[in-house]
């Protein structure tokens, strides 16, 4: 397999600062996701034109090897559809400029059962062990997106899945035609009292069909997964709190 054809690495970014962040990010993707060196990686800059050193940044950014850059300053959200829906295959893995990957993903794996299997449409990258995800560890309501579903995929072979009713910006490989047919509207959608962002809208959406039909019929039309099985420790580090403190590793 030429994952070239399959997979689309899309960078979301909006600082002004230093590009060791988002360079730390490259590494560990390229590090980390198998076979994926031929892939396309394209950064969409949210920073603003106004910005005394947006111009310094921009080439600071041209100047990392082997990626494409895009000058965007239209909001994290606008440039996660950019980058889905402008990627010319049919797969995106979406990242923001400051995770981290701490295991190797066999990546011609993954992107084949998405290929095999059409109902797979969301996989995400855990942050946390797989076997609680977020639900053993309960915050305040809004902090995050508490999964209350955690179970076993048996339908597909060789790649292990779980079933979710949990979106959020965690880095995740997203089918591209999911998102220009069904979730299109849903994500564009700009709801009173909310942010607006992508996870929000998506999380809310799914949160309203799996109310209305339950949690097994509206994972059928979702299709939304955590990456690994249940016995999987977490896979992504955020890395933003520790850069600042000067503590990246």
């Amino acid at each position: 397999m030429n994952l070239s054809k399959y997979l689309t690495v899309s960078l979301t970014t909006h600082t002004n600062s230093s590009t060791e962040l988002i360079e730390n990010t490259i590494a560990s993707i390229r590090k980390n996701f198998l076979d994926i060196g031929g892939c396309k990686f394209v950064i969409y800059s949210d920073a603003k034109y106004s910005d005394k050193n947006y111009h310094s940044h921009l080439e600071k950014l041209n100047n990392i090897q082997n990626v494409l850059v895009h000058s965007r300053p239209d909001g994290l959200q606008n440039n996660w559809i950019n980058g889905v829906l402008e990627s010319e295959t049919p797969f995106v893995l979406n990242c923001e400029h400051d995770w981290i990957f701490l295991r190797e993903i066999d990546t011609k794996v993954l992107i084949q059962s998405m290929l095999d299997y059409d109902f797979i449409n969301y996989v995400k990258f855990n942050l946390r062990d797989n076997h609680s995800a977020h639900k053993d560890n309960p915050g305040p309501k809004d902090a995050c997106f508490w999964e209350t579903y955690i179970e076993p995929e048996d339908r597909v072979k060789n790649q292990s899945l779980i079933k979710t009713n949990s979106i959020v910006g965690h880095p995740h490989i997203i089918r591209k035609e999911k998102i220009a047919k069904d979730w299109i509207s849903i994500v564009n959608n700009k709801l009173p009292g909310v942010l607006g962002s992508v996870e929000v809208n998506l999380y809310d959406a799914y949160t309203l069909d799996i109310n209305r039909m339950g949690f097994n019929e509206a994972h059928k039309i979702w299709g939304v997964y955590n990456y690994g099985s249940l016995e999987d420790l977490a896979i992504i580090k955020h890395t933003g709190n520790d850069f600042v403190r000067g503590k990246i590793v």
